[in-house]
């Protein structure tokens, strides 16, 4: 059997979206903080605001073409199980390096535990990796996910990601630009950062199943994405003028913010409807999450954006601070792809691909999908 080649608009699309996470950790990671506002730094004020939307929309992409692929595929348990193995690696082996061979100053602080508290540091529970939690969840509700978008008719999954939109996009949204209701909180929903990705995973069914002709044109969804990606960008600069409507709508550091999840929507779309094959593209974004890995580790990120970098000291010149942003978060990305290829690929890829197969082995005997 011939086994098919993957679309290299989707992997294109995947190094899109995790250049997007790095520059946004440019950003939100940095030494310039909004909230000491300062107003010699305010043209660069709309630059981070613009590069947090973009890292937000990566999120939602890259969750979106893991899901096109895996919404109408039977469920195991070797991708969770090489999801947290991989996650687990690059926690430990980062750590074990900083702490015992190089031992940055800087990061002195985080390496007081001793004991056990040591030992749980790099974990990325509870603190570090975010998205790892998320998305192993979301893996494991596949079964009933894929079961949910199989019963339901087009109708029926356009309902269920409206009402899903309600609860997660519209009310949380809606407490941002109305605040002050007593005794409510976004999570009554049951928002979370990790529970909205099954809204991601039911947008991106909905567009392998029923596109239709309007999502099935590229032309259309280019202009479409374009035009969110604009609309965005003047809320940000209204946001510097102090319309104070346009400051409550620039909150593009939430998922739930229905301008990045509404332009993700038709990005997916734009590039779903490109088809061409680059084995060199395939290649490199087969590293993807490990760049996520390893640049937005706890301890490597504090070194990347806190000491060697500083975006606060050229913040004064938006120009500057731009160029900064996509410089080093190029640099970032690309030592970062190296590396992974060099210890993931090249010397641990095996060995947790076999404890993946023993353990889904052992696991799937016990419990039957």
């Amino acid at each position: 059997m011939i086994k098919s080649k993957r679309n290299s608009s989707f992997e294109l699309l995947r190094i899109l979206s995790m250049f997007a996470i790095v520059i946004h950790h440019f950003a939100i990671h940095g030494t310039l903080n909004p909230s000491f506002y300062d107003k010699n730094f305010a043209n660069s004020y709309v630059i981070y605001d613009y590069l947090i939307f973009l890292g937000r929309l990566g999120v939602i992409l890259f969750v979106m073409i893991g899901a096109y692929f895996l919404c109408d595929k039977e469920f195991n348990f070797k991708r969770p199980i090489n999801l947290i193995l991989t996650t687990c690696m690059y926690s430990y082996l980062i750590y074990f390096v900083l702490r015992h061979i190089i031992h940055p100053r800087s990061l002195s602080a985080l390496f007081n535990n001793e004991g056990l508290k040591a030992f749980w540091g790099p974990f990325p529970l509870p603190s570090g990796y975010w998205f790892v939690g998320g998305y192993v969840v979301l893996l494991f509700l596949i079964p009933m996910l894929n079961s949910t978008i199989k019963s339901l008719n087009k109708q029926q999954l356009q309902f269920l990601i409206f009402i899903l939109s309600v609860f997660w996009v519209l009310i949380p949204t809606l407490m941002q630009i109305l605040p002050g209701k007593p005794d409510m909180a976004i999570d009554d929903f049951g928002y979370s950062h990790g529970i909205i990705f099954i809204l991601f995973y039911f947008m991106a069914a909905y567009l392998k199943k029923y596109s239709g002709s309007f999502l099935n044109d590229a032309k259309k969804m280019s202009m479409m994405s374009l035009l969110c990606l604009a609309t965005t960008l003047v809320i940000c600069l209204l946001a510097l003028r102090g319309s104070q409507a346009s400051v409550m709508l620039a909150g593009v550091n939430a998922l739930y913010n229905p301008f990045t999840i509404l332009t993700a929507f038709y990005i997916f779309a734009f590039f779903k409807n490109l088809s061409f094959y680059n084995g060199f593209i395939n290649y490199i974004a087969g590293s993807m999450f490990g760049v996520y890995l390893i640049s937005d580790n706890t301890f490597i990120r504090t070194l990347i954006w806190q000491t060697f970098i500083s975006s606060k000291n050229v913040a004064a010149s938006w120009l500057d601070y731009l160029g900064e942003a996509l410089g080093y978060s190029l640099v970032i990305f690309l030592v970062s792809l190296l590396l992974d290829i060099l210890v993931r690929k090249m010397v641990f890829e095996k060995p947790i691909n076999k404890v993946t197969l023993f353990l889904n082995e052992k696991i799937s005997k016990m419990i039957k999908y």
